[in-house]
């Protein structure tokens, strides 16, 4: 668990160093941000299987950490999506299509249409 905190710290500080350079670029940025939500989730999993039936009690802090970083690694897709921006960057390629370019969100456009 501490290898991972460890990792996860080293990680997000290089890339803010890479920023502080103007080094950092999106697909740099997604690939930290789903590598760290992908180890923090492993890191809570072993925390709880440390406690056994115990790490799933509100009592203890892992099943708080465990059900406060389960929407940061599932929340819209995060992990999935900064894989998609990480493979765009080192492929080329884009897996999906970005959004129109109008002065209009979606949700104004459907509001108009519906008045």
């Amino acid at each position: 668990m501490l290898g991972n905190v460890q990792a996860m710290f080293l990680v997000g500080w290089r890339l803010c160093k890479l920023y502080e350079k103007g080094k950092m670029t999106p697909g740099r940025a997604s690939m930290a941000k789903a590598w760290i939500t992908l180890r923090a989730r492993e890191t809570v999993a072993i925390g709880r299987e440390l406690l056994g039936g115990n790490g799933i009690l509100a009592d203890f802090l892992v099943a708080k950490a465990f059900c406060d970083l389960e929407p940061i690694y599932t929340y819209e897709g995060t992990y999935d999506i900064n894989s998609l921006v990480t493979g765009r960057e080192v492929t080329g390629l884009a897996s999906f299509k970005p959004a129109a370019l109008s002065k209009l969100s979606r949700l104004t456009f459907v509001a108009i249409q519906a008045t």
